[in-house]
């Protein structure tokens, strides 16, 4: 009698064992459902193993960060948001901005982490992008659209004061993949349905970077889907201007990286009311800069005039080294001056795999003694040289 009691009670155990399993793998906010069921919306919710892993380590890793982002302004959407990188390397300043893009999206799964990873942080500003990870699974343009209007309509619901920023889908190859007619139809229907709707302003980004054929140009989306730094500083403009209307920004711009001198550097001096640092002899100083090079950036060195003196340098990224100089002019009372040099006048023709590059500056031999530099920025658009009082951060000197 005892026996079958045990093999009774131990098979109770064992179904009450699996049956919590099934529950808590169903309940994992971090996991993908195997199937539709209860899912919202409607169209592709991708399921590879890849992306569950993509989906899975990208949600983790915002976990612990709810907190610090509440009142944020929150870009959600697929790759082309991710892309940003996490500290949307300065196109936004010091503006809160929080990225919750995800590489391979779609806009069914947009609607389903939205409680978790934008609800959750009560954002000031929701930026919503997406579309194109639906066309190719194959999804038309109306499933688009209703998806993102479920979006709307929930983030109406939870906050009668945040700001709705829609941005029109971008274009992509001129083929059947993403078809143009498709991308075409969701921006359609988003202007029929926001254009004269208060809560909600539409960011008319299809034209930014479509050709006369309605495809992607390749200048600023080089693989026809995804920008690259132009494309992102084209796109960041626009983000300004419409945070501008909204009385979210004054739309500072940082540069992607720079140096910026103080009393801390070894030679540094202050010189008309800024630290710089003057160059003589041709020992390098060398500069190290925590960020992704691409070929869209450059290099902008700025230059204290000094009276008399013309002004030479010598720079070297990426193994390469060119020299520049500038002819006396004035008193040596003029404002500093940018000299700005596209990277791929360094051999830069692609994106760097490593996050970390080394500029050294030098005084070229027989040159004048007068070359003072007082900042280096990397940029990619000249609005990032407006701002005069940035924040001392990582790049630094290191010799």
């Amino acid at each position: 009698m005892s026996r079958i009691f045990l093999r009774v009670g131990m098979g109770i155990f064992s179904g009450f064992t699996i049956t919590c399993g099934v529950l808590a793998e169903t309940n994992d906010p971090l996991r993908i459902p195997d199937n539709d069921n209860n899912v919202p919306g409607a169209g592709p919710l991708r399921r590879t193993d890849w992306f569950r892993g993509v989906w899975k380590s990208r949600r983790s890793s915002w976990l612990n960060a709810t907190e610090s982002s509440q009142g944020a302004i929150v870009f959600l959407g697929d790759s082309i948001t991710q892309g940003w990188g996490d500290d949307f390397q300065g196109f936004f300043g010091d503006l809160k901005v929080v990225n919750r893009g995800i590489s391979g999206d779609t806009s069914r799964g947009l609607l389903l982490r939205l409680p978790g990873d934008v609800l959750a942080l009560n954002p000031k500003a929701v930026v919503i992008m997406v579309g194109a990870n639906d066309l190719a699974e194959k999804a038309n343009g109306e499933t688009v659209f209703n998806n993102v209007k479920l979006i709307v309509d929930r983030l109406k619901k939870h906050d009668k004061s945040v700001h709705i920023i829609v941005c029109e889908t971008f274009p992509c190859a001129p083929d059947d993949y993403r078809p143009v007619g498709e991308i075409r139809r969701i921006n359609t229907l988003y202007a029929k349905t926001w254009d004269k709707d208060s809560r909600v302003t539409l960011a008319r980004t299809y034209r930014l970077f479509a050709g006369s054929d309605g495809a992607s140009l390749p200048k600023f989306l080089p693989d026809r889907v995804h920008p690259n730094i132009r494309g992102y500083a084209v796109w960041a403009k626009t983000m300004h201007s419409v945070f501008r209307e909204l009385g979210l920004s004054s739309g500072t711009t940082y540069p992607h990286a720079w140096i910026k001198f103080s009393r801390e550097d070894k030679d540094a001096e202050l010189l008309d009311g800024r630290h710089a640092r003057p160059f003589e002899g041709s020992k390098p100083v060398e500069l190290q800069l925590e960020v992704v090079l691409e070929p869209g950036h450059s290099l902008a060195i700025q230059f204290l005039p000094q009276k008399g003196l013309s002004h030479a340098l010598t720079i070297e990224l990426n193994g390469i080294q060119l020299s520049r100089t500038y002819s006396a002019t004035g008193d040596g009372q003029q404002s500093p001056f940018w000299d700005l040099i596209p990277v791929s006048e360094f051999g830069i023709t692609e994106r760097a795999r490593k996050r970390s590059c080394l500029v050294r500056l030098s005084c070229p031999a027989g040159a004048n003694k007068g070359s003072v530099v007082s900042g280096l920025r990397l940029i990619s658009d000249q609005s990032q040289l407006q701002i005069e009082d940035l924040p001392r951060l990582s790049h630094k000197v290191t010799r």
